[in-house]
């Protein structure tokens, strides 16, 4: 009879340890709020940028980017500079999604601790929500929103134009429009006057065409941002429409 108690016993913890244990080893990741469409999730070789809020399991804080006023960006995977838990924590994200990711000691900082802040053997929670994510191989991807049925000219490198945008990050957030001012940007379409990204996304355009341009962080305005309107290292979508060539000049980059 005691025989058959313990090995009930037996069985009843193995089955809780391994409900304890995802798919990242000894990971436990909460997805707790995800966003109803998701294009691309994190893989490694990736950037990423999020905030985060870093705490014990007790709900003490003791870091968070959010308090420093600067989201983390940081490489996935590859010569990562991040703790390998929160490295694996937060491979398959989607931009806007909200995870918990608590962290066991040997994932995280281990028995040497980290100063006087992080304890020896220490184990660790993290809120993550990620606001954007990029691949060093990324192209500036253009997408087709409208086209008339006439085209007699499409644009050219060194063409000048007018044409009015609305500016976002890829999480949603918008920085610039000229739609609700109904003012034409009016500009050449080359490097001098443009931004990269934006000058590969104009190519081709028709009078009174709509279309939507993504453009990664290093073809737009990589770690410097741009007028402290849009964050560091950002990736930016800007439906662009085409209107009527002007002769004026517009020489700030767009």
């Amino acid at each position: 009879m005691d025989v058959k108690v313990a090995l009930y016993v037996l069985c009843v913890y193995c089955a809780c340890a391994m409900c304890n244990t995802g798919p990242n080893g000894e990971l436990i990741i909460d997805r707790y709020s995800l966003p109803t469409r998701c294009g691309r999730e994190v893989q490694v070789g990736d950037y990423v940028r999020y905030h985060y809020t870093g705490s014990f399991p007790d709900g003490r804080i003791f870091d968070s980017s959010e308090s420093k006023g600067m989201a983390f960006v940081g490489l996935v995977g590859v010569d990562s500079k991040v703790i390998p838990g929160l490295d694996r924590g937060v491979m398959g994200m989607c931009v806007n999604e909200r995870r918990k990711i608590i962290i066991p000691p040997h994932l995280g900082y281990g028995i040497s601790g980290a100063g006087t802040v992080i304890p020896s053997d220490a184990t660790l929670v993290f809120d993550v929500m990620l606001l954007d994510m990029w691949n060093k191989d990324d192209s500036v991807d253009t997408r087709l929103l409208f086209k008339p049925l006439s085209c007699r000219r499409s644009v050219q490198h060194g063409d000048f134009v007018r044409y009015l945008y609305n500016g976002s990050l890829i999480n949603g957030t918008n920085f610039e429009s000229r739609y609700g001012q109904n003012v034409t940007y009016d500009t050449y379409v080359d490097e001098d006057h443009l931004i990269g990204g934006m000058v590969k996304g104009l190519m081709g355009m028709c009078v009174g065409e709509k279309r939507s341009i993504i453009i990664p962080p290093f073809l737009a305005y990589g770690e410097k941002g741009y007028v402290n309107q849009t964050v560091l290292q950002a990736v930016h979508v800007g439906p662009q429409q085409q209107r009527a060539n002007s002769t004026d000049e517009n020489s700030n980059q767009k």
